[in-house]
């Protein structure tokens, strides 16, 4: 219990890197308009906010009474926005240049842009798997947070490779629910989704065992 206080405590600091990280961001990606005239990558822009959605909706969950149909209702919608934090990742396949210097700009750029999505995402993980925590045992509450991280996995392939969005579910659920019944057949998207939930995984439990060191 002291250790989730003491984590609730830095949410300050963490709000401030996440603010830091964002106006980074925003400022690598204006100064790339101004320099190449060139808007290709400002949807950039739309994915961080989308990125950042998990963030506030677990901050919300953390001040909402646990087992309310409002405390579901944000619990259901992090769960369905979480894969946007991790998806920045995925930008990565927009990087096709033949000018080796904003071939390397853009490479910072979108590493900018995929450590701020992790970072919402990690932080986001952190409250929910702390709000386990009170309901179950550790192992459980650990259990979970591995199962949440591949199903985010299998929805960033969703959005990635078969390009569906948070927003199927509610807009074209029928063909969401199917192509999510064909494709978990597929070998291809059993790989991607475990090598990128296990990636997912890794950076994690490393995050996770510093806050626990700083907080014993």
């Amino acid at each position: 219990m002291n250790k989730i206080v003491t984590i609730y405590f830095l949410n300050k600091k963490q709000n401030s890197v996440l603010i830091l990280l964002a106006l980074l961001s925003l400022t690598l990606i204006l100064l790339r308009v101004k320099i190449t005239h060139d808007i290709y990558l400002l949807f950039l822009i739309w994915n961080l906010f989308l990125g950042y959605a998990p963030y506030f909706l677990s901050s919300k969950i953390r001040t909402t009474i646990p087992g309310t149909f409002l405390f579901y209702l944000l619990l259901i919608t992090w769960l369905l926005f979480l894969p946007n934090a991790f998806y920045l990742i995925t930008d990565f396949v927009h990087l096709h240049h033949t000018n080796a210097i904003l071939y390397i700009f853009d490479i910072v750029l979108l590493s900018c842009f995929t450590i701020a999505g992790f970072y919402s995402g990690i932080l986001s993980l952190f409250d929910i798997h702390f709000l386990l925590q009170m309901k179950y045992s550790s192992k459980i509450a650990r259990l979970l947070i591995v199962i949440i991280i591949y199903l985010s996995a299998f929805g960033i392939y969703l959005g990635r490779i078969l390009r569906f969005n948070s927003w199927d579910v509610l807009h074209n659920p029928f063909d969401l629910f199917n192509s999510m019944l064909k494709s978990i057949s597929y070998f291809n998207t059993n790989l991607f989704t475990i090598t990128l939930g296990t990636f997912i995984l890794i950076i994690y439990s490393f995050s996770y065992s510093l806050i626990n060191k700083k907080t014993i």
